[in-house]
Order: C-alpha cells, then structure tokens, then sequence
C-alpha cells in the first residue's frame, strides 16, 4: 500500500477535528512554510532577553496544529519535514542572526560571507526539528499521546543537535524560563534536556483545548500538565527561599572582580587602539574594586596580542597587580617541532618573590567551528575561506577539561567563550571544582541578542552543577552568580567590574552525578504512557 492509499483510514483514525483548519492537503507548500517560519520566530521571544514564555506556547502548538495538517497530506512524511524545517529555521534565523555581526568585525575580509553564514547556519539547524517532525509523524496517535510523541521526538533532537557534528546546543527550550527563578531549579535535577522535554510537552497542553468533542484522557492530561508545573514551581520556591537573599559581601570566599574594558571587538582588532587596551586595562587594576580584591578576572581575549610575549605589558601587570591574582585570556603559541601551535587559552597570573609569575593555564577544548578553526579545511581554501580568528592557519584544542588552580581560591572548572553552553562540559570537575570560571568575547555578537542569551544559559550550568559562577565577558555581561542561577554582581556595558565574594555551594547536584538519567527516566515513561493510552483506546 502507498503513503497516500493509507491516508483517508489514517486520518479517520485520528479524528483530527479542529475548530480551525491548520493548512490541510489542498494549501500549497510555500503558506505552510511560511507560517512555519513565523512561528519560529515568534518563539524566540521566550528567550533571553525577554522570557516571554506565552509566546513559546503559542509557538509550540501552532507547530503542532501544523503537522496535524500535514497528517491530512497524501505526502504527509514529506509535508511533515518541511514544516518542521521551517519551523526550525524561523527559529534558529531569529534566534542567532547576530552571528553576521562577527563577520564585520574584519569586513573586508568577511562581510561578503555574512548573507550565507547568517542562512546557512539557521538552515542546518531547521534539519533537527524537520527529522522529528517526520519522526512524530511516524508514529503518531491519537488524542492526548501525539503530543507525548511530540515532546519525545523533539526532546530528541534537541540532545541530538547539541552532541551532533560538534554540537550546538543554543536555546534549549529549557532555557525559555529564566535563569535564577523558580521554574529554572528543575535544571539541578533532570537538566536541560529533561526540562526541555516537559517544557515542550506543558506548553503543548493548550491544543486539547482547541479540538471538538471530549476525549478520553484529555482531562487527566490537563490535570497532570497542572500538577506538573505547580510542582516544578514549588520545588524552585522552596530552594529559593531555603537559600535566603542575595549578598555579594557575606561568607568567606575570595572576593572576586570580573569586568572588561569596555571595547568592541572592531576597536580591538584595530591597531590604532592597541595602545589605548593596554592602558584602560592597566587602569582597571587600580580601581576601587579591583584593588578591594583577591581575584581580579579579565575577558577572553582580553589584548589583541599574544600576552605572554610582550614583556613591556607584562612588567606593568607586574608593578601593578601586588598580592592579587590576575585571570586573563590570550592567544598563546608554543613551538613544537619546529611548528607554531596556537590556542586560546586562560592565563593566571600573580606576583611572587618579584616576579610575575604563570600560575596556571588551561587551553580551550571545545574550539568553534568556523570561528577557530576550519572544517574541511582544503575544502573550503579553494574558496579563499579562513576561519575568523587565524594564526599561521587555526587554532588547536587543548585537552581534555579538568579543574584549574588558583591562589587564594578553591578549585575552579574553567570554560571559555562558548564551551560555558555545553551541560556536562567538564565532568573531570564534578564533585573537585567549588565555582565555574568563564571568560569570554560576546563583543562578537554586537549589542544584540546574542550577549544576553550567553549569559542566561551560563547562568544555566551554575543550576546544573549547584556551583556558583564567575563570568567576564568583553562586550557582554560579566558577574558572579550564585549556584541557583540568581546574579549577585553584574556589570554590562563599558570599562569596569561586577565585584563581590565567591558564593558557596553546597556541592554536585543530582544532574551533576549522574548526568541524562533522568531524561533517559522521562523518555522511557513517557513512552509507556503511549502504549498505555493506546491499549485502553
């Protein structure tokens, strides 16, 4: 039997009977893409900076009423992937299209990529959510249990797309609910996979309500959706309250200063300001807040050179830094074999019998693709592509995360630039590390959205891991956060820190143990609850 012969008796079986019809077998492709597109882009409102999770919900069952038309279509599994990809390509084209703005930065050398970068990425994503729109459709069921299947799939392939081809795990619909509130502590238990799987499931309710006539199991649906985000919320409530209110000042940590110069990332890779850098940073080291501190911590890629071999810089750090401890990140070259080795790295520095001294150094792991190195590299030569950020060709990961020490400080997990929005990252860190060190270049990302939806999921892993977090970012935000998310300091634009002492923590949270059990638990149950429901149908 063909596809479109099984039609008729699968959509009777289905008895799809809405108030409104979602684009059935007779509209043409383009509206359903289009609408498609729409709903993606009104989802990224429940994102950073506005967490205006409605719309996510209406985003979220629009796209479920559009793959219920898709199931009336004689091409239904063909329907199904491109109104998914559409979905996901509104998404991910409103969600990141300030990725251009690192094209500008060099824009003789780039800006002619930005049109394809700004698509292309976007395009690749949608791929994710078109797949498990065809997935959903495969196994789609009636009633109530088409919008478990829905969260499962599409809880899938948000784990899939964020461990896939290097992963890229951006706005989990997780991260819908803002960091530090209540909803958000469910992280430190099921993480952001299991939060984005419940999240698209409850915000899916709502399309019960639009269907005629009354159905078996809508109604313990309604009330288990309910119950479901009563208790999420009364489990954050109560962690937040047993916490108490925020203090940058109390306990008996190091007082910490992260902060930056407050430069673009234009400014920085113009020569003419190289001088300028230098002396705003320089400075900082004798403002209030840094001289009040034991821990002074700068951005990733703080001077637009290789700081471990400018002398003249580093003997001003030296007459200036004291008895403090210095933070920075840099490009820093080592020579094997004859061969210049280049990573972007993070470098502590302090003061001892006279002389500055490198205390410790971790090597970023994760490099972005296209950004830090190239993939397919003699490939993408013939096109005269590079990587954005090149030294004698690309950079090279460092290995495999583990804690880094500081003076003065207990054990630190060190992640740099966007290495802070893996969950899971470093789990050579669980149970050694006491905060979560991050420096990074938002100044890539332009004053836009970017900035804001980086530090909202970095304040995601302080949840994850119940470690507080020290962040410093150029052209973004840098702060402390305590382990529940919440921001005890922040500082956003211009030269200057968020300083206050390291908050404690009260060790690795259930997640941090054991990692995706517990989305491994809600898949498995909420694919018995299938079978279940089907059985008594």
């Amino acid at each position: 039997m063909t596809e479109s012969q099984a039609i008729p008796s699968r959509a009777a079986e289905l008895e799809i009977n809405h108030p409104i019809a979602i684009l059935g077998p007779n509209k043409p492709a383009w509206l359903s893409g289009l609408c498609g597109m729409l709903l993606g882009a009104l989802a990224v409102l429940g994102h950073a900076p506005f967490h205006v999770w409605p719309a996510f919900m209406v985003s979220i069952c629009g796209l479920i009423l559009l793959l219920d038309g898709a199931s009336q279509n004689p091409k239904r599994l063909r329907s199904a992937f491109w109104r998914g990809w559409s979905w996901g390509f509104g998404y991910f084209l409103a969600g990141m299209f300030w990725v251009g703005n690192a094209f500008l930065v060099d824009a003789e050398k780039f800006a002619a990529l930005m049109p394809f970068a700004v698509t292309a990425l976007p395009a690749a994503m949608g791929v994710y959510w078109g797949l498990a729109a065809v997935a959903a459709m495969l196994v789609r069921r009636a009633g109530p249990s088409r919008l478990l299947i829905f969260s499962v799939c599409f809880g899938i392939s948000e784990f899939t797309r964020s461990h896939f081809f290097t992963g890229l795990p951006w706005n989990l619909p997780a991260y819908i609910w803002k960091p530090g509130e209540a909803i958000s502590q469910t992280a430190g238990l099921i993480g952001p996979y299991g939060l984005s799987l419940l999240t698209l499931w409850a915000l899916a309710i709502p399309v019960l309500l639009l269907e005629k006539g009354k159905r078996r199991g809508q109604s313990i649906t309604l009330v288990a959706a309910g119950i479901l985000a009563l208790g999420s919320y009364a489990y954050g409530f109560l962690q937040l309250r047993a916490a108490g209110p925020i203090s940058a000042m109390t306990g008996t940590g190091p007082i910490i200063a992260a902060g930056q110069a407050g430069f673009s990332q234009k400014d920085v890779w113009d020569p003419v300001n190289t001088g300028r850098i230098v002396e705003t940073y320089l400075g900082l080291l004798e403002t209030p807040d840094a001289q009040k501190a034991d821990i002074i911590v700068w951005p990733e890629g703080a001077f637009p050179f290789l700081l471990l071999e400018e002398p003249f810089v580093l003997d001003q750090m030296q007459a200036r830094l004291g008895s403090r401890t210095l933070a920075v990140g840099s490009i820093r070259r080592d020579l094997l074999a004859g061969k210049a080795l280049y990573t972007n790295s993070l470098l502590v520095f302090d003061v001892e019998k006279g002389g500055l001294t490198t205390r410790a150094v971790y090597d970023k792991h994760h490099l972005v693709p296209f950004g830090e190195y190239l993939p397919l590299r003699s490939l993408f030569q013939i096109f005269g592509i590079a990587s954005l950020v090149s030294y004698d060709g690309e950079m090279s990961p460092g290995p495999e995360p583990t804690t880094l020490s500081l003076p003065k400080a207990p054990l630190a997990d060190p992640r740099i630039c966007y290495e802070i929005v893996f969950p899971s990252f470093n789990k050579q860190a669980t149970g050694k590390a006491a905060w979560i060190l991050n420096v990074s270049i938002d100044a890539w990302y332009g004053d836009l959205l970017g900035p804001d939806q980086h530090y909202a999921q970095a304040r995601y892993r302080a949840i994850e891991t119940g470690l507080p977090l020290v962040r410093s970012a150029s052209g973004g935000w840098s702060a402390i956060v305590d382990r529940f998310g919440r921001p005890v300091a922040e500082h956003r634009a211009g030269a200057g820190y968020a300083t206050a002492r390291l908050p404690a923590t009260l060790g690795p949270t259930f997640y941090a143990r054991y990692g995706e059990v517990a989305f491994g638990i809600l898949i498995l149950g909420f694919g018995l609850l299938v079978v279940w429901q089907h059985k008594r149908h």
